[in-house]
């Protein structure tokens, strides 16, 4: 049996002035926790791709904006210049990002660059 480890890391993330009042951190910090709730559909993701390629691995790096008042994730494209892994795992991680929305929401427009890293466990 193959295991599997997701490991999330934020890059960074570019905002205003809040309408929550969050600092650069804050902001952050409720945006990672907001994507941390696919973290199972996105295993899930990997654990499909290592059916159809038992040695899988490699990073996905999604840009995203988190929209200005509404807090919705929007325009989550794979960054395919820094990401390794294969593109279906890459489009598959876009698609569980879909009808995220930051709640609170912030008054400026945020946008943020999100990696998970896909690795196979001995």
């Amino acid at each position: 049996m193959t295991r599997s480890i997701l490991t999330l890391g934020l890059l960074g993330m570019i905002a205003g002035c809040s309408f929550h009042a969050r600092d650069g951190d804050s902001y952050r910090k409720a945006t990672r926790e907001l994507l941390e709730t696919r973290s199972n559909d996105i295993k899930a993701c990997y654990d499909a791709e290592l059916q159809k390629d038992p040695q899988a691995s490699g990073s996905v790096i999604v840009k995203f904006k988190v929209q200005a008042e509404t807090g919705n994730i929007v325009e989550a494209t794979v960054d395919p210049a820094a990401s390794s892994a294969p593109a279906s795992l890459g489009q598959c991680v876009v698609e569980k990002l879909e009808g995220l929305a930051l709640d609170p929401p912030d008054a400026r427009t945020g946008d943020a660059s999100f990696s998970w890293e896909f690795q196979l466990r001995s």
